[in-house]
């Protein structure tokens, strides 16, 4: 059966941060790789299911702020999130001196997560073997008896849960954990 894409903001029933047409656009602005290349010849519904799944694995992350609402379907909108890298400097306006920050409306994907999303979802659809990955491909060698792990230093996303270095680059600033955000504790 053809997967039919919902990307309606907010929705009970979404299943994409975006529609076909916005991810293409998207992909069209990247670097031609053996992925952009695979998504510019695929079938729709390939694409589609390929927006699905990279959809899916974004919602795993753990995201600053809260839903908007308690009927939507997808992690993004979200309440209560600053848009990175946003500090207006009021020191010249006079007294208080303060720093104020923007926010993510109730009713707004980040430009970042639709990003991210295009940019998952060439990847899946030119590597479909990623979703089966145990995350024992991060090493050459593992061995138990006298401990020994030899890591596998190539190159791209491997691992169970790992994703492509310029997702996690894109949701930089918007996620709880992960590369980019430090969780700093008192000893």
């Amino acid at each position: 059966m053809a997967v039919v894409i919902n990307a309606t903001i907010g929705s009970a029933s979404a299943n994409s941060y975006l529609t076909l047409a916005d991810a293409t656009a998207i992909i069209d602005g990247f670097v031609e790789s053996e992925a952009i290349a695979a998504w510019n010849s695929g079938q729709t519904d390939g694409k589609n299911r390929a927006l699905f799944t990279a959809t899916q694995r974004l919602d795993r992350e753990r995201f600053l702020g809260a839903r908007a609402t308690d009927i939507q379907a997808l992690q993004w909108p979200r309440t209560g999130v600053r848009k990175p890298d946003t500090y207006i400097n009021t020191y010249a306006v006079g007294f208080p001196f303060r720093i104020t920050t923007d926010y993510f409306g109730d009713d707004e994907i980040p430009t970042q997560i639709k990003y991210a999303c295009a940019y998952l979802a060439a990847y899946l659809h030119h590597n479909h073997d990623s979703l089966e990955l145990s995350g024992l491909e991060d090493y050459k060698n593992v061995k138990i008896g006298s401990l020994d792990v030899t890591p596998n230093l190539g190159y791209g996303a491997v691992g169970a849960d790992k994703i492509p270095p310029m997702v996690e680059r894109y949701m930089t600033g918007l996620r709880i954990s992960g590369p980019g955000n430090v969780s700093i504790r008192r000893s």
